[in-house]
């Protein structure tokens, strides 16, 4: 996968598609670039949780995201690699589902959350993972995050939330976005086992196949579009 240097690249239309390919930066820092979505039900958390991974404040209320929002963040990964993440907040109530399943493509990693407070939202666990698994076919990875931990009134325990992580195969993260418990480690850890799997697959630190070449999500066009229409989610 070929790099560029950010000192001599010259200037470029930003009404076009960003390339596919990841980028060197100083001290020869790679940057790879993955799309990240949020689901989950509506009311787990899932803006909250974004916001705080940001820097923002918590809020005691949002309005319900239609369709989806987003956000971009950078992380260092070592010392060599680092990622852009394009993080989508996706819509978690019924009559939009049917929009958001579109951002389930080229996903590389999902972040599946649920209210530890509300059974439900634990229950309906398996029905989006089944979503994952039709419109996603990709080695996708997943962090399954039990978030407002802060809350007296937990009805689903730890262990019920590692046991159905472990059953499924993914990660699993207990979090409280309004006391900033473990907001950052979603992101980080899907972008690390994401590069992990990479890695793997190609033999080592080299992910340059034409297979593996990670893709910039979206035109820009396409973003300024959802910065002007979305509406957070709760």
């Amino acid at each position: 996968m070929s790099t560029s240097n950010t000192q001599s690249e010259p200037q470029k239309d930003s009404t076009k598609p960003s390339s596919t390919k990841p980028h060197e930066v100083a001290l020869n820092k790679t940057i790879y670039q993955f799309k990240i979505i949020l689901i989950g039900q509506s009311g787990v958390g899932k803006t909250s949780l974004v916001n705080r991974f940001m820097g923002y404040e918590f809020q005691e209320n949002y309005t319900c995201t239609i369709n989806a929002d987003f956000k971009m963040k950078s992380l260092s990964i070592d010392p060599s690699t680092g990622a852009e993440l394009t993080i989508w907040d996706t819509c978690g109530q019924e009559r939009f589902r049917s929009l958001t399943r579109q951002y389930y493509k080229d996903a590389h990693g999902i972040i599946l959350v649920y209210d530890v407070t509300d059974e439900k939202s634990f229950k309906e666990l398996d029905s989006w993972l089944d979503e994952i698994r039709i419109n996603n076919k990709n080695d996708v990875s997943i962090v399954l995050v039990g978030n407002k931990i802060d809350l007296e009134n937990r009805v689903i325990t730890k262990e019920q939330g590692k046991q159905f992580a472990d059953k499924n195969g993914v990660m699993y993260i207990e979090a409280s976005s309004k006391d900033g418990i473990n907001v950052e480690s979603p992101f980080e850890d899907l972008a690390n086992d994401i590069i992990k799997k990479l890695r793997e697959k190609n033999g080592g630190d080299n992910m340059e196949t034409e297979e593996d070449k990670i893709k910039k999500i979206g035109e820009r066009n396409e973003i300024e579009r959802q910065r002007e229409k979305e509406v957070r989610c709760c």
